[in-house]
């Protein structure tokens, strides 16, 4: 096989691999905090909604993203237990925030199928086009806070732009994967 060959297909399936994601995670820490001594967790219930957007407040998202958390936990060796005798307690907010993408196409500069090189900028056709799109980003945030003092140890933030499911097993799915994404680095490396 020819190597350019070779090198557009394996540039094309990075891009179509890598490409299609924009789940961006981030995480911050008390890094003072032993997290060695974590053994088990308890789910912080001080009645709160974890948001005021009523697509995230609602119980369908907030047991997905419950159980994707207890999921990602004990696949970790964390055990679920009652708020008394946790060791660290796991809370989370969502929101759902509008963004706008604006591109815009210089076709006088473009000689890839918008025209030559050589037109008349001052004609209709070779004037930058500038298109405006609206889309929605979904930011989930995981916070471990420490049983006593219910004071802030950890949190992880995920941010992804949200395409339009339909599926309640796409929602899950996607959920499970930005939580998985979230935790990663959970307990920080000490």
């Amino acid at each position: 096989m020819n190597r350019s060959v070779l090198f557009a297909l394996v540039a094309a399936f990075l891009f179509f691999s890598f490409g299609c994601s924009t789940l961006s995670v981030n995480t911050d820490y008390n890094s003072a905090y032993d997290f060695s001594i974590l053994k088990s967790y308890a789910w912080l219930d001080n009645g709160q909604v974890p948001s005021s957007d009523a697509r995230v407040n609602n119980a369908l998202i907030i047991e997905r993203v419950r159980s994707a958390v207890d999921q990602t936990l004990a696949a970790k060796g964390y055990v679920k237990t009652d708020s008394a005798s946790a060791d660290f307690m796991v809370s989370w907010l969502g929101a759902i925030d509008k963004k706008l993408q604006v591109d815009t196409i210089d076709h006088f500069y473009s000689p890839y199928g918008y025209g030559s090189l050589y037109r008349d900028p001052f004609l209709a056709g070779s004037m930058p086009t500038t298109r405006i799109h609206e889309y929605e980003v979904g930011t989930l945030i995981v916070d471990i806070l420490d049983p006593v003092q219910h004071k802030l140890i950890w949190r992880g933030t995920g941010a992804d732009r949200l395409k339009g499911n339909k599926n309640p097993h796409e929602v899950t799915k996607r959920i499970n994967k930005a939580v998985a994404a979230i935790m990663k680095d959970f307990p920080p490396a000490q």
